[in-house]
């Protein structure tokens, strides 16, 4: 029997999640600031019932927490459960969750259990994003506005933390930092510190305008975008780090969820535009920008239109400042990634070898995490049915070598 794709080739999956402990602030951040500083509380002790929440992360209604649910508390207001995202082996559909991390997957939140699940898996190393704050600027750049050095204290913090989380073996847990994007002087500093301590890429919102900042195309960013290439380090635009898709709020809670997601995944093809017509790639060429956790399927139509549209409405020649097609640039220097995409993944494995990378998205709503309730299957079986049929050389590309490039990994 031929040996399976997982026990050959190193899989690197670069989008997974880290569900926050309860004391990740609480236990670093100076006793003085209080209440202010991110806690957990049980969801009865607000007072509230089991009714909506008003979260400034999700829809306000759309999700109902228990009363039995550990509940963060960003900025004074209550956000999600500890564990609203530890769905991985959950035995209903997402937004059930468990109630505390205790009723959750192990490998969640333990940076032990995470590796033995990695063993399981057939995963040699995982990207690691958080929960919280998916921006880096997001409830932190909000409570910046009232308490700016507690806001960078939180960011310190997670970053410390993150570094001690991925140290239990760092050549296989990336640690993805976190920054003060409020700030570009404290930005940069950040990134130099968390950089030394082993952080693997940049996590960056693709609508900073979303949080009150300048942007994307706007000279404010370009200290950032020279440090990350200086220091050659990927700067990743996870999705959910921007102001999202409105949407008719009449459909039942379920189906609202599927779309939500669905428009979710693909935010990023905006960023995708104005990384490259703004001329950022083209300033800065060595830096690499991976979209996360959006799919790859839309990719071919996206850089196609680009394309089209760059030579057909006269833009190639209003623009000289840019030396390259938008799919050149794409190719030299931005990245997606997929999971459960099967057709359209295929498809866009031929067009683009050697700028896509696989990931499971661990241990969210939609990951390659098998249980009582998911249809997905474990991500052993998942990259064996996947590949099954791709040529060997764009297998190990998409499963290790693109992402080895990118995040200098041995």
């Amino acid at each position: 029997m031929a040996q399976a794709i997982a026990d050959r080739i190193r899989v690197i999956d670069i989008d997974t999640h880290i569900c926050e402990p309860e004391d990740l602030w609480t236990s670093r951040v100076s006793k003085k600031w209080g209440d202010l500083v991110p806690h957990v509380v049980k969801y009865r002790d607000l007072g509230r019932g089991s009714a909506g929440t008003d979260s400034a992360l999700v829809p306000s209604g759309l999700f109902d927490w228990d009363p039995d649910d550990d509940v963060w508390i960003l900025d004074g207001q209550p956000t999600i459960p500890t564990a609203f995202m530890a769905w991985a082996g959950h035995d209903r559909p997402h937004p059930s969750h468990p109630h505390t991390l205790a009723d959750a997957h192990p490998g969640s939140y333990d940076a032990a259990a995470r590796i033995r699940a990695m063993d399981e898996m057939g995963v040699h190393a995982m990207a690691v994003f958080p929960n919280l704050n998916i921006s880096g600027g997001g409830q932190h750049g909000r409570l910046a506005q009232k308490e700016p050095k507690l806001a960078l204290e939180c960011v310190r913090a997670y970053n410390d933390f993150l570094t001690e989380w991925c140290g239990v073996d760092s050549d296989r847990l990336l640690a993805q930092m976190a920054l003060p994007l409020w700030d570009m002087e404290q930005c940069v500093a950040e990134v130099h510190r968390a950089a030394k301590m082993g952080h693997r890429a940049v996590l960056m919102t693709s609508q900073p305008d979303g949080l009150g900042l300048p942007w994307l195309p706007d000279p404010y960013w370009n200290p950032l975008w020279e440090t990350a290439q200086d220091l050659g380090l990927p700067v990743a635009f996870h999705i959910g780090a921007d102001r999202g898709t409105p949407i008719w709020p009449g459909h039942d809670r379920l189906a609202t969820v599927m779309q939500l997601s669905t428009l979710l995944f693909l935010s990023n093809a905006t960023c995708i535009c104005e990384l490259i017509v703004s001329g950022i790639c083209e300033r800065f060429p060595r830096l690499n920008f991976v979209s996360v956790e959006s799919g790859v399927g839309y990719l071919s139509f996206l850089l196609e239109s680009m394309d089209w549209q760059w030579l057909n409405q006269g833009a190639a020649a209003s623009r000289p400042d840019l030396k390259l097609k938008p799919s050149e640039y794409f190719r030299r220097q931005i990245y997606g990634s997929f999971w459960f995409e099967e057709e359209s993944a295929r498809r866009t494995l031929d067009i683009f070898p050697d700028n896509l990378f696989y990931e499971t998205d661990f241990p969210h709503p939609t990951s390659i995490s098998p249980g009582p309730h998911p249809f997905s299957k474990d991500a052993r079986t998942d990259i064996e049915h996947k590949f099954r049929d791709v040529p060997p050389e764009i297998t190990r590309k998409v499963l290790h070598d693109n992402a080895a490039r990118v995040y200098h990994l041995d």
